[in-house]
């Protein structure tokens, strides 16, 4: 709860986005974060449950959060994927191109006994 509590003030509207299979299993979800203000629209965690994949759930909610970004006057959209990962090329095949790159370093210090 608190995980989604923090994920609402990410951005000036946040959507909580879900595709259902037949028999009604949640079978694809992401999170939308719109700033029409400024024009830019983030699509994050997007995920399909395991016994739901390869059947059009993920390109269904895609779908629905470009078209729900484009009708907030969001012309800027943008995910984030790891580079050495397989569903870059799934993104690619879906008009998406590479901007950029991003490295994040966490120290992490060892706990005292």
């Amino acid at each position: 709860m608190e995980r989604r509590a923090a994920r609402l003030r990410g951005a000036e509207r946040v959507e909580f986005l879900g595709v259902y299979a037949t028999g009604g299993d949640l079978a694809s979800w992401a999170d939308l974060y719109l700033a029409p203000t400024d024009g830019v629209a983030q699509v994050e965690d997007l995920v399909t449950a395991a016994p739901h994949a390869r059947r059009g759930h993920a390109d269904t909610l895609l779908a629905d959060a470009l078209h729900r970004s484009a009708a907030a006057g969001c012309t800027l959209r943008f995910l984030i994927a790891d580079a050495d990962d397989w569903p870059r090329h799934w993104y690619a095949r879906r008009g998406f191109t590479v901007v950029g790159r991003a490295h994040v370093f966490t120290r992490h210090r060892a706990a005292t006994p």
